[in-house]
């Protein structure tokens, strides 16, 4: 088989087509993590491009699962709500101290980055962080994958994105309320991952989350041939959460699962 298509990297090697696009789940748990589990983190790979995406708490080690740090091409986080970022300062002394990276590129809010220099003695943490700062309506490109980003209904500055490698494409909602379109990052994708922290039973909830049914239809609208059901909070029942939007979305329903990898292709 040509080299170009072997993934022999990091612990766990696999072999995919050159245009694929994958996503595995690093962590899931909905703003806490449930008991051993972790919080939001997903790993982005194309052929020749490996995307960590959200380093919610618990995260870093499931990475190593799969791909050593010095492979990381870029990390991106979506906002600074600590279940989606707080491994980032921990990620920092990791590459400071521990691998021969020089320094590595997030790309993020500005608000992420305001938070992890927090925790440096000198207020700045770009001696290992190369920071790219993205806003609502901001693409840009790591490797051969393109992303463009979207800010959804979430009190806080939150950007939903879209991974493109080829004609392959992955959206990922990070937290929102309804009041966000999902079309505003294009149609067609071949995976939605979207966080479905409600039951319709508790829609009324004065929380800025949206329900498994509201998801599954901004799937819909969109035209997604797979959606996967991620951010259930613990003390909830996953198959609830999965039978909600199987009910609505007209396409292929999983639920989110950490070590579990979607492809595009499959």
């Amino acid at each position: 088989m040509d080299e170009d298509l072997r993934r022999g990297r990091g612990n766990t090697p696999s072999l995919r087509p050159v245009a694929d696009l994958s996503l595995t789940v690093l962590g899931c748990s909905g703003s806490f993590a449930a008991a051993g589990q972790a919080c939001s983190g997903y790993l982005v790979q194309s052929a020749d491009t490996k995307i960590w995406v959200d380093c919610g708490p618990g995260t870093l080690g499931n990475l190593q699962h799969h791909i050593a740090l010095s492979e990381v091409d870029a990390i991106v986080v979506s906002h600074h709500h600590p279940d989606h970022c707080a491994e980032l300062p921990v990620v920092y002394n990791a590459y400071k101290y521990f691998t021969e990276v020089d320094r590595v590129r997030v790309i993020a809010t500005n608000d992420v980055k305001r938070v992890t220099d927090s925790f440096q003695s000198d207020g700045d943490s770009g001696d290992v962080f190369s920071w790219e700062l993205v806003h609502d309506g901001t693409t840009t490109r790591v490797g051969d994958i393109e992303i463009k980003f979207s800010r959804t209904d979430h009190p806080v500055e939150t950007l939903a994105m879209r991974l493109t490698s080829e004609s392959n494409s992955i959206i990922y909602t990070s937290d929102t309320g309804p009041g966000w379109s999902m079309s505003d990052l294009g149609a067609e994708p071949d995976i939605v991952i979207g966080e479905g922290t409600l039951l319709d039973a508790n829609a009324h909830v004065s929380i800025p989350h949206i329900t498994c049914s509201h998801l599954a239809s901004e799937a819909n609208k969109v035209g997604a041939k797979h959606l996967v059901v991620t951010h259930v909070p613990p003390g909830s029942d996953p198959a609830q959460h999965l039978d909600e939007a199987a009910t609505v979305f007209e396409g292929k329903v999983e639920l989110a699962v950490t070590g579990r990898t979607f492809s595009t292709t499959g």
